[in-house]
């Protein structure tokens, strides 16, 4: 078997069967679903009897070793169910797994919409992730929102992967919640804690430094409100995980 797909998904069934219908051509379509309560599972079973349901965490990052673990492949290729792999990129993909004169990874270049819209600046694009891995090359960390470390001699394909992040502001501050809050939490577990010497840095100096980065080095300014939206949320982002943060350290003393 040359390739496994393979995703972590809960409560896609608006999302996963155009998903799935975009990497119908790999040889295995892996799927942890993390307890869904809609027809995710039902509707991934039409593609796949790969489907491993386990309990939600509230963020994918745990389970991905588990989908790579579940996996036959000699290679995986991961993607999330608000992604699309166009013709293109499954072509050179598939040439890629078929070729003699491999790298042992691949980062993919991912199209970021954001409302509907492609966002080329904030630093959103290129924004080159690794997806396309033979198995074993690979582990993920379990932290939200990292990725592996950059090692020497890995490739880039050259066509992007299409990624439909979000498609409301409902949808956006549904996930920035549970995202400040794993953020937070991932803090307090390893002892990081706000004090008077840090509270200036925490809650204003890195905050405005990200929302800078993002709407003037990253030209965010150029995709209007979107871009203005992405960089101050992303700044917000930062100040109320901090926030979260120091309300785990005041429960802490009651």
């Amino acid at each position: 078997m040359d390739i496994s797909v393979i995703l972590v998904v809960r409560n896609e069934e608006a999302q996963i069967g155009e998903c799935l219908n975009t990497v119908s051509w790999a040889d295995e379509i892996v799927i942890i679903d993390q307890s869904s309560i809609d027809s995710t599972v039902n509707i991934s079973k039409k593609f796949t009897d790969k489907v491993f349901v386990t309990e939600p965490k509230g963020y994918c990052e745990p389970d991905r070793n588990l989908a790579i673990k579940k996996a036959s492949g000699k290679w995986i290729f991961y993607i999330d169910a608000d992604e699309r792999v166009s013709p293109e990129l499954r072509d050179e993909i598939l040439s890629v797994v078929r070729s003699l004169n491999i790298k042992p990874a691949y980062y993919v270049k991912r199209r970021n919409y954001f409302l509907g819209k492609w966002i080329k600046t904030c630093g959103w694009y290129p924004s080159p992730v690794l997806r396309l891995f033979k198995k074993g090359e690979v582990i993920f960390p379990n932290e939200i929102h990292q990725v592996p470390p950059h090692r020497k001699g890995y490739g880039y394909l050259k066509n992007d992967l299409v990624h439909y992040s979000y498609s409301s502001f409902e949808e956006y501050f549904e996930k920035f919640n549970r995202y400040t809050t794993q953020l937070a939490k991932e803090e307090f577990e390893a002892g990081k804690r706000i004090t008077a010497f840090n509270f200036i840095p925490n809650f204003l100096v890195r905050p405005s430094y990200v929302f800078l980065l993002r709407y003037l080095y990253y030209k965010g300014y150029k995709d209007g409100f979107r871009g203005f939206f992405i960089s101050f949320s992303s700044a917000l982002t930062t100040f109320v995980s901090k926030a979260k943060l120091l309300e785990m350290q005041w429960s802490e003393k009651l």
